[in-house]
């Protein structure tokens, strides 16, 4: 039974000031015993949020693979979609990694049946979608079947990718309703075909944050445009791998047009920073969040501007517990100051190492980790969010609270972990 956030795991009751080698040994040792228990957890955890939905029930959209939901939580049944995503790099190379190729085909089942991936597996979320990392999740399936031989690796990638490119164009480069995204200098912002700004805010996965002053529909986010790059380079990537040059060639010409508006529209010279674009009065939005860092996973960022953002921007990021999400707060927005959220560690830690930066990655893995052993000695569970500025304290909350699980929060400490322990 999770124990409440007041109480004090023992091992950090200590007194201040420098700790004796005997303390810092004794520690070291209750955390990696703290670590262990952690992998048990989760390990036990897997069995209690896989899902089998096999036909349609009531708004539950029935799928042909088993899933991995968010939580045990009642109102987390369904497969989300960049939950599942996040969940995998988890599962990859575990005795588990079935999973990963399940949940991947069941994203090709919805993109037969719909012509998109809804925001999660219910009827009701057909009206938006979620940061679309389903090229990314294929090509994971793809090496997951490859490496077990798998006679259908190279179908299953034509079909995924074929669906997925036809997704591209038609939702994510859509200018008609209901998927009117791209809007401005060849870019696309998140929607939702009901029109609002908070639904598309859902859509962005930041529900709620300091970003975009509330109106989504009028911007165009950095997080978004990286991911679509990242899209248009797994789209030529297969291309190639399937021996279709004339497509990859202008799958990357379509990524370079995406990087050259990107730095034109959203690179702040003078701040050193990216920015989401507020298209409608014409300028960056200067809210400074994690989201500017997704030009660093996707390999967008030029290798100047990352060293200028590790150099002044990780730092004022860089908590005791992990990395804020951003710099500022607000009453009731969760995707905020002091809130760290795992996603968000891993594709900054993504980010840092395809540019050289390994030692900065390894500090913000181990603060990562070291905030989920500290959380889970005092209260017996992984958490969806922490609190990674007062460590051990409870993260600022949203409309359904916190919930204890977490499907993507244990992936995360799993890769993480163990990259450390190669290491």
């Amino acid at each position: 039974m999770p124990r409440h956030w007041s109480q004090e795991p023992h091992w950090l009751s200590t007194a201040d000031g420098p700790r004796s080698e005997r303390t810092q040994s004794r520690r070291s040792r209750m955390k990696e015993s703290s670590s262990m228990e952690i992998l048990d957890y989760i390990e036990a955890y897997w069995p209690r949020i896989v899902r089998n939905v096999s036909v349609d029930e009531g708004t539950l959209i029935g799928l042909p693979r088993p899933y991995m939901a968010p939580a045990e939580d009642p109102i987390f049944q369904e497969m989300f979609y960049w939950d599942s995503y996040f969940t995998a790099v988890g599962l990859s190379g575990t005795p588990r990694e079935q999973l990963v190729v399940d949940m991947a085909e069941n994203m090709v089942a919805m993109l037969r049946r719909f012509g998109m991936i809804p925001n999660a597996s219910r009827l009701y979320f057909l009206s938006r979608s979620q940061p679309p990392l389903s090229t990314a999740m294929f090509r994971l399936a793809f090496e997951t079947k490859e490496a077990r031989g798998d006679a259908d690796a190279c179908a299953f990638l034509a079909e995924a990718m074929n669906l997925a490119a036809l997704e591209h164009r038609s939702v994510w480069l859509g200018e008609i309703h209901p998927h009117i995204r791209r809007v401005h200098a060849g870019l696309s912002r998140y929607f939702d075909a009901n029109y609002t700004d908070e639904l598309a805010s859902f859509e962005s996965g930041w529900d709620r944050s300091t970003r975009c002053q509330n109106r989504w529909l009028d911007h165009l986010p950095i997080c978004l445009n990286s991911v679509l790059y990242l899209r248009e380079i797994d789209l030529e990537w297969a291309s190639r791998r399937l021996g279709d040059d004339e497509s990859a060639d202008a799958w990357r010409s379509a990524a370079d047009a995406r990087a050259a508006s990107v730095r034109d529209l959203m690179w702040d010279e003078t701040a050193g920073l990216f920015f989401d674009f507020d298209y409608v009065a014409g300028k960056r939005d200067g809210v400074a969040t994690l989201a500017a860092f997704f030009p660093l996973w996707s390999g967008l960022a030029s290798q100047s501007e990352a060293d200028r953002m590790v150099g002044e921007w990780l730092p004022k990021f860089s908590q005791p517990g992990g990395l804020a999400t951003s710099l500022t707060a607000r009453d009731g927005h969760q995707w905020a100051w002091p809130n760290g959220w795992a996603p968000l560690q891993w594709i900054v830690v993504a980010g840092l190492e395809r540019y050289g930066f390994r030692e900065e990655a390894m500090r913000i893995m181990r603060a990562w980790c070291d905030t989920c052993v500290l959380s889970f000695e005092k209260t017996g569970a992984m958490w969806e969010k922490y609190n990674v500025v007062e460590v051990g304290s409870p993260p600022v909350d949203d409309r359904y609270g916190s919930v204890s699980g977490f499907g993507w929060t244990n992936a995360v400490f799993l890769d993480f972990h163990r990259r450390l322990g190669d290491r």
